[in-house]
């Protein structure tokens, strides 16, 4: 009973603070520009590349459920492109209107029972899809500011990007490597964390095989180099220095941001970011205010309406919530 009232008074603690980030982040955006002015530089945006952003996205998406559906197979499961889509789907939309990244439990614990799916084996590839993302992430911004020598950018930023990468890579690998080994010595515990740990490890052995690790990371590279051309077609739409690499900068920088706690959908830490991404670039704050909102939008609205539209025709997909109320 203390430990659930711990964990609840936990929870509202990390939602206050991410909503106080998000208001801060919001009240320096607000008081650096002119509303009039934002106003116009929508008005002067070229709408027609809006469109072409949103296809890149979707590519993106495309890739992500693809990574997910090789990562689960490669754990043993059997499933499909078309199996892992509405699962995937549902939970970035829930991550996108909830708190704490909740979409991110319920993909892991409750939507995998749809599919067929081991809990911990959708755990498993949770965790290896966010720590490959992050690893690949840091790699493109790293070359992207290596490459891109008109930014007043300090050398050191892009030296440490890369130095992060290195790092997390090699303790990337050396949690893969010596995950079989360390689930062996505790497969013999009785003990259920213990047992729940294994599971886990074991999945991690089954997914860090090199032909699989492979696959990830090239198709890491494909999901941000679709996100990237969101952002690189809404530069063109405002008229801003757009090239990929440019795009890549500010791509990393806004969605590194989100790893920052905010309120649902990453509102504030995620604008913040875009807005000195393009303040970087020599935009504007006016310029910087609008890229930021609409690159926010652009992001949020489809992935979330895909999302709803996933949950609503799929209602199967939480029959695995009520196994655990059953359990």
């Amino acid at each position: 009973m203390v430990e659930a009232q711990a964990r609840r008074r936990g929870k509202w603690a990390s939602l206050a603070i991410g909503t106080l980030i998000s208001v801060a982040c919001l009240a320096f955006i607000v008081q650096k520009v002119d509303f009039d002015q934002v106003k116009l530089a929508f008005q002067r945006f070229e709408w027609r590349y809006f469109g072409l952003g949103i296809a890149c996205l979707a590519f993106g998406y495309a890739m992500r459920i693809f990574r997910w559906s090789r990562i689960l197979n490669a754990a043993g499961a059997q499933v499909r492109f078309r199996q892992c889509a509405a699962p995937f789907l549902g939970s970035i939309a829930l991550n996108n209107v909830l708190p704490l990244r909740l979409g991110d439990v319920v993909r892991a614990l409750v939507f995998p029972t749809s599919i067929g799916v081991l809990r911990a084996t959708s755990t498993s590839s949770l965790v290896m899809e966010r720590l490959v993302d992050l690893m690949t992430l840091l790699i493109w911004l790293a070359i992207s500011l290596s490459l891109s020598r008109h930014l007043p950018v300090p050398g050191w930023v892009a030296e440490t990007a890369l130095a992060l990468a290195i790092a997390g890579a090699a303790a990337l690998v050396a949690i893969f490597v010596l995950s079989g080994a360390i689930a062996r010595r505790l497969k013999s515990s009785p003990s259920l964390p213990v047992k729940a740990l294994v599971a886990l490890l074991e999945g991690f052995d089954a997914m860090s095989r090199l032909p699989v690790l492979t696959t990830l990371f090239g198709l890491s590279l494909l999901v941000w180099v679709g996100e990237a051309g969101l952002f690189y077609s809404l530069l063109i739409g405002f008229g801003l220095g757009a090239t990929p690499t440019t795009a890549m900068i500010v791509m990393a920088i806004a969605t590194l941001a989100t790893l920052v706690p905010s309120s649902p959908g990453y509102v504030g830490p995620f604008h913040l970011a875009a807005f000195a991404g393009i303040s970087l670039l020599g935009g504007t704050s006016d310029q910087a205010a609008s890229f930021a909102v609409l690159s926010h939008l652009g992001l949020w609205v489809p992935t979330t309406l895909a999302g709803a539209i996933a949950i609503a025709s799929t209602p199967q997909m939480f029959k695995g919530l009520r196994r655990m109320r059953d359990q």
